[in-house]
């Protein structure tokens, strides 16, 4: 990871914004990501602050005063914790960026004593589901569900911790 790039977990006003943004730019180009795709991220951004009160952590990756990636954890009940909101910049891929940020996530899933872990992804990031099962992810289910493009397959990935 490049020594220009800072990670924090502080969250201010105008991140969640910048959060989305940077969303809908790097996947835009995706068969399939576009605006829906964007507007179904602000909303599960929203349900976070709005109805999980912020229970969890993101951590922002900058370089100077641009996000250039990001990840969160959401506290679920059960001891259990979703990441959501992987992204990393095109321009800031392939030097351990998005490694660094999951890391982190589930560091701190470690560090809360919880369960386990778990997240979704779907066809077309291969690159991502590749990083969750180096970090010791593995697929509990992939069916086809209705999301923001029609239907999709939805991959639910877990990594259990206790």
């Amino acid at each position: 990871m490049s020594g220009d790039i800072s990670i924090r977990d502080d969250l201010r006003c105008g991140d969640l914004g910048r959060i989305i943004s940077l969303h809908g730019e790097a996947y835009e180009s995706l068969d399939g990501f576009g605006l829906r795709f964007e507007a179904y991220v602000a909303r599960t951004i929203a349900e976070y602050v709005l109805d999980n009160d912020a229970r969890g952590r993101i951590w922002l990756a900058e370089q100077g005063s641009r996000l250039i990636g990001c990840t969160a954890v959401a506290l679920r009940d059960n001891d259990t914790a979703q990441i959501r909101w992987v992204v990393v910049d095109p321009s800031a891929r392939g030097n351990g960026l998005g490694n660094e940020l999951v890391g982190r996530a589930v560091d701190f899933c470690k560090a809360e004593a919880l369960d386990s872990i778990y997240l979704f992804t779907t066809d077309g990031l291969p690159e991502s589901q590749s990083l969750y099962e180096k970090l010791g992810f593995s697929i509990t289910s992939d069916e086809t569900e209705e999301l923001w493009d029609g239907p999709r397959p939805l991959i639910r990935m877990q990594l259990d911790l206790a």
